[in-house]
């Protein structure tokens, strides 16, 4: 999966806040926002979600 930085969320997205992530999900957000690397999916997110953490981020399903 990757993150892309998203400056408008759809009014259907479902938006996770970091903070209620699972662990592992919360390192992957990490080591993922704002860098153009990829990251095995994980349980917690879906394609399209959307995470707010230092900002918007849409998950991107490889």
């Amino acid at each position: 999966m990757r993150l892309r930085r998203t400056g408008t969320v759809s009014a259907d997205a479902r938006v996770r806040h970091y903070d209620e992530l699972d662990e592992e999900t919360q390192v992957v957000v990490r080591e993922l926002a704002g860098r153009p690397r990829t990251a095995p999916e994980t349980d917690d997110l879906d394609d399209g979600d959307v995470v707010k953490f230092t900002d918007y981020y849409q998950v991107r399903a490889r």
